[in-house]
């Protein structure tokens, strides 16, 4: 299967680099852009369809065996060229003239296809008193938390996030003194040809408690895989990580005129965190900040014998940094809580476009399909912020 390289290139910026293997996979339902003309089509490997691919215009019938003057070559062309709406160009390396027919943008180039954000905010009911009501002493504990998630695109270019933060408050007993917990967690999902994976989570906890915990965790995953983790305790703020990443490929193919041209997209870019805070019996406070950006990185194949064939263009298909804030302050007999969390987001950013260049006799004809042609989806602001305080929560 003949290959070839895109100008489609990752930006890559990155002060310390963790490589892994890339994950690759392939979506094998073929997407056929216009059946009628151009229906899907499987060739013997190494196929010849240069001068032998009819040219669209009836102007006259094509016969590769033939021999066509001048004036019919030039009636040919210019049929061609009006009938496709297709610009004609002279190609200065060998004289010959080249059409650039625009067949298609598909649908999925610039329309969004996902469902609505989801979100849940803490409720401010007292639950976890009793029922004698307020002023009575906590039986259990009580937890307070943000979630939201939401994603962008389609099924065949997207991206998304989710951001989690969320404390936890149990009263003494008996036996143990009371306890505070903090969670922050952030991801960012990237789509490609119907599979979407989790390219990046960062995950921090804390616990607080006299003659308990008193310490926590935070790590970072991509692809599901843990790839850096520490122990937090006392005031907190490790070395914040920024680590290049190749995530995952993925291979579909796409009916570019007559040609099935199997476009491989991979998404290649970075990891980040940041973790700040404190944990001591008093108080569980931590502020977590999760990054990824995956730039597409796009190849193409055919298995058919033509003059050139490939993809153009540059997609950004996600930069998102998600922060959380979970803070649980019992240090008084009121325990009081705040949770926050701030995006930094720019998805969906380019174009790409596949081709595939053919020779008919006298001329040359290049298809060009779009399947992606995003302008870009910004998001820079607070998606929560909220602080209280949990009645009777006893000292």
């Amino acid at each position: 299967m003949m290959k070839a390289v895109s100008k489609a290139l990752a930006l890559l910026a990155l002060t310390a680099s963790t490589f892994a293997s890339a994950q690759d996979y392939q979506d094998t339902t073929p997407y056929v852009v216009d059946s009628a003309k151009y229906p899907y089509t499987l060739y013997p490997s190494n196929t010849q369809l240069d001068d032998k691919t009819p040219w669209e215009t009836p102007v006259l019938p094509f016969n590769p065996s033939s021999t066509y003057t001048p004036p019919e070559q030039d009636a040919v062309v210019q049929g061609e060229s009006e009938l496709l709406n297709a610009p004609v160009y002279l190609d200065m390396n060998d004289g010959m003239r080249h059409l650039q027919y625009g067949q298609k943008t598909i649908p999925e180039a610039t329309t969004q296809n996902v469902p609505p954000p989801t979100e849940t905010v803490p409720t401010q009911d007292p639950s976890g008193l009793r029922s004698a009501g307020l002023g009575a002493a906590l039986t259990g504990p009580i937890t307070k938390s943000y979630q939201r998630t939401e994603l962008f695109g389609n099924n065949i270019f997207g991206a998304g996030y989710n951001v989690n933060a969320a404390i936890t408050a149990t009263p003494a007993t008996s036996t143990t003194a009371k306890k505070q917990e903090a969670l922050a967690e952030g991801r960012v999902h990237g789509t490609a040809f119907n599979i979407q994976k989790e390219l990046v989570r960062g995950r921090a906890t804390v616990c607080g408690q006299q003659g308990g915990c008193n310490s926590g965790n935070a790590a970072l995953y991509a692809m599901s895989a843990m790839i850096w983790s520490t122990t937090l305790s006392g005031n907190f703020a490790p070395t914040p990580i920024n680590w290049s990443r190749s995530f995952f490929s993925v291979s579909k193919t796409f009916m570019v005129g007559p040609v099935p041209l199997t476009v491989k997209a991979s998404l290649t870019g970075g990891v980040t965190m940041r973790v700040s805070g404190q944990v001591n019996p008093l108080i569980a406070a931590v502020t977590g900040a999760a990054g990824g950006f995956a730039n597409v990185v796009a190849s193409a194949a055919v298995n058919v014998a033509i003059a050139s064939f490939g993809v153009t263009g540059t997609l950004r298909l996600i930069n998102a940094t998600v922060e959380a804030l979970a803070s649980l302050d019992w240090s008084l007999c009121m325990a009081s809580w705040k949770l926050k969390s701030t995006l930094n987001m720019n998805a969906l950013s380019g174009t790409l476009t596949g081709f595939v260049k053919i020779k008919l006799l006298f001329f040359k004809k290049t298809w060009n399909v779009t399947i992606a042609n995003w302008s870009g989806i910004v998001r820079n602001l607070v998606l929560y912020d909220a602080s209280g305080s949990i009645s009777a929560s006893g000292c």
